[in-house]
This record gives structure tokens, sequence and C-alpha cells, in this order.
């Protein structure tokens, strides 16, 4: 049967594909659906064709599945921030779990590989510290503050309510937007250069409550603008709040973009302290204390981080160590946690604002057993005299290369914890390292984002 763009087939979808796209079979074809689940029978118009697959858009639910529930958002199918709400969290879960198995036998070839259940994350809603509410225009070029829609670069979806952070945080933004509309405040419009408003910033924390607030705006700045900044600063901390949240900062961020030099960002605090602090605590009882500045790296679900790094932990500890790398470090969550049960942590990480973070993380925690370099990991390493017994690794989406893998594998540890937010970049430098002799041990799926098709793994090498 020859298809084409357009073309209307029906089919059952079967299982999910890392993404979030159902899959299904057409004649033995496979077709990937997005906004479908297991168990749904559906007509989908296609979109690509390829010598093996297919993309195609839902035109019609013939038979939705059974587990199939009432998404909680009512923007759901328009914001493309929670592409999973229409299935169980029970079902989600199950199917990353599933996810992270299929990734590991058909990428890394390691068959039965031996994955834990997924950790589950308590709150499925209000888990986000931290959301980025963009200021522009809607399809009608309406005045809107909310999210991107899907694809579009400048349509803004603008947002009444948000399931992600927490009721406050949505008071917040419908107060911003009626303060704005009030003093005429215009959305930047990079093509014309008109307009000023580009983003809101909020910041929460889960385990202290306090707020961060941080408007981010163009250089071209309308008259009398910090007067009426001082005014909304004034009616802002005067906003109904039933979930006993306090604003402690209120920062004004100017970005300033001209041709031929590098933006700059330049930040004024309004009000308050200077950072929000949060406060992490590990199942075994460790406690550490985090001064969040407004560009500063901090894992948005505070309370699923906990659980993340309680297993990192667990992994890391089965056996007693002297030297540990944290490589990929960021701010030194993870090597500050280990610094309390080893000998000495050595941290290395690119992004220099991160690593001035990570040092200021130890000395208000008193962690003095901890070291940080500022580099090209590879290339640091290249200098480190240091052998550890255990390397913890914390790479981003696209994972290692096979040299970076040598390289670990010349320092002769025995022991690797692997924290992974790609389940297939995971499966793929698994198997290189088997062939340096590290056998996987452990998996533990760790759900950060629900609602979401991410997944965060924890793997345990041994060899």
């Amino acid at each position: 049967m020859q298809l084409r763009k357009g073309q209307i087939l029906e089919f059952d979808i079967m299982a999910l594909a890392f993404g979030g796209a159902g899959i299904g079979k057409h004649e033995g074809l496979t077709v990937f659906v997005e906004k479908t689940m297991p168990g749904d029978r559906v007509r989908a118009s296609l979109t690509k064709i390829k010598n093996n697959f297919c993309e195609a858009d839902l035109v019609e639910l013939v038979k939705p599945a059974e587990e199939r529930v009432k998404p909680q958002c009512p923007y759901f199918g328009t914001c493309g921030g929670c592409q999973l709400q229409f299935m169980p969290y029970e079902k989600q879960l199950e199917l990353k779990k599933q996810q992270v198995i299929d990734a590991f036998e058909r990428i890394g070839k390691i068959y039965n590989p031996p994955v834990a259940e997924i950790l589950g994350s308590e709150a499925s809603y209000y888990y986000r510290n931290k959301m980025e509410f963009s200021f522009g225009y809607d399809k009608n070029m309406e005045f809107a503050l909310g999210m991107h829609l899907p694809g579009r670069r400048f349509d803004i979806l603008d947002l009444k309510e948000c399931h992600l952070q927490s009721e406050f945080s949505s008071s917040l933004v419908n107060f911003m937007r009626e303060f704005s509309l009030k003093k005429n405040w215009k959305p930047a419009k990079v093509m014309t250069n008109e307009g000023f408003l580009k983003a809101l910033y909020l910041r929460e924390s889960k385990r202290t409550n306090e707020v961060m607030l941080n408007l981010v705006t163009s250089e071209e700045l309308p008259l009398n603008f910090e007067k009426d900044f001082e005014e909304l600063v004034e009616k802002i901390l005067e906003v109904p709040n039933g979930e006993d949240k306090k604003i402690v900062s209120i920062y004004w961020s100017k970005v300033i973009n001209r041709g031929g030099a590098p933006k700059q960002i330049k930040e004024k605090l309004f009000y308050g302290k200077p950072a929000l602090t949060e406060k992490m605590i590990l199942e075994n009882g460790d406690a550490l204390d985090f001064d969040i500045l407004p560009q500063a790296f901090f894992q948005v679900n505070t309370l699923q981080a906990e659980v993340l790094y309680s297993q990192t932990l667990k992994f890391g500890l089965l056996n007693s160590h002297k030297m540990v790398f944290d490589l990929f470090c960021g701010t030194g969550t993870i090597g500050l946690f280990f610094a309390k049960h080893v000998e000495q942590v050595l941290g290395i990480e690119l992004n220099e604002q991160a690593v001035q973070a990570a040092r200021e993380n130890a000395r208000k925690n008193k962690i003095f057993n901890i070291d940080f370099f500022t580099g090209d990991v590879g290339k640091v390493l290249d200098n480190v005299r240091e052998r550890p017994s255990l390397i913890v690794i914390d790479p981003p989406r696209a994972g290692l290369t096979e040299k970076m893998i040598k390289k670990i594998n010349d320092f002769g540890a025995n022991e690797i914890v692997y924290v992974s937010c790609n389940p297939a970049t995971l499966a793929r430098d698994a198997a290189w390292l088997k062939e340096y002799g590290y056998e996987v041990q452990a998996i533990q799926p760790v759900d950060m984002f629900p609602h979401t098709f991410h997944i965060e793994c924890v793997c345990y090498f041994k060899r």
C-alpha cells in the first residue's frame, strides 16, 4: 500500500515511546502519534513517512483507553508543559520503568537489566521550585503572560493558573498581568524593538517556603519605571497567600543585548535579601542549606531531588571510600553530601558560576574536605594526580563520549555511580563501560517530572 502525507489511518496504540509519543502498528509499519497512550484506538493523519516508521497527528480518539483520565489543567493540549496528564500517574510510572528497560536492551544490548521499581514523586502537581513565565502576545495580538506555545517562537499562551509550582505563584502571575496592564507596560517585540517586558521568574523553596520574584526587561524602559517598580513591590507583598509562603527577594533584571557585544544581565535587588534559602534533607538524615541567587542552577523538584541524591549516596556508600570524584558536579550538591562520609571529594564543572556557587555552598555548610575545579571535565582530568575508588558522574543529556569513558577507566576506580536524565545515552554509555569491565549492578529510576516524559536514573557499576 502506497502511503502519502495527510492520509488517515486507524489503528491501536500499543506502547509509549521515550519522548511521550504513542506507538501503533498499521500493516506492520510503526506509527508514532503524540497525545495518545497504550489502549487507545485512534485515527491519525500521516505527517512524516520513512522506510521503517511514520509520524502522524491525532485526528480522532475512536475508542479511548479505559485508563484515560481527565487532565487537571484547563490548558492541557494547548500548553505543551505536561504531556501526560491524560494518563493516571501510576500508569506513567509503569511506562517510564519499561522505557528504561527497553533502552538498556535495545541500545545497550544489556538484557534483563536490574531495573528497580521507579520511585514516584509524592506530589505529582505543584512540585517545581522554579518557573519562567514569558511576556508577549497571544494569537489575537492581545497582551499575554504565560508559556510559549509548542513550536511557536513568539505566540504566548496567557495563563491564569498553572499546576506546576503553587497556587500562590499563579496569584503572583495574575497580579503581575493586572499591574502591567494598569501601567500600560508593553511586552518586548524583538523585531520592532517596541516594549520592554520579557519574563517573570518565580523561585519557591519547598522546605523553607521562601519566594523570589525576578522581573526581566530589556533596557528600553518607560519613564518613571523605577518609581512604578517601587509601587509594584509594595502591592505585590499584599497578594493573598493561603500557603504560608513569604516573598523574601524581589529583583529587577535588565538584559542588555547590543549588536556586536556579549549579552549582559544587570540585576538590581529592590526588596529583601539577595538569595533564597533552600534546604535538602536526605533519607539518612543528612541535611544541607543552599543560598540560591537569581541566575543559579538548582534542581527544580526539591523533594524528589532528595530522593535522587539519597539513592546516589546509597549506591556510593555500599563500600567505604577515601577519595571520590564528582564529575559534572554543577553547584556541588552531590559532592557535598558525599563529603560528609568520605575523606576527600574532588568536583569538576565547566560552568564557572556553578563552581562559585558550589564553593559558597561548601562554606555555608562548613564542609572543608571538598575541592572544586573549573573547566572541561576531560581536560581537567588530564592534570589530576589523585586516584579515586569511586567516581560519581552526572553528565548532560548527551551523556559521555568513548574518549571520556577511557579516561575514567584509566583512574582505576572499581565503582561508578552514574546519574542520568536520559535513559538512551545512559544505556549507550553502559555498553561502553562494560567493555572496560564495569558491570551494571543496579538501576534505580526516579520520576523527577510527573506528567512529562522525562526520566532520571541512578545506575551503579562495579568491576
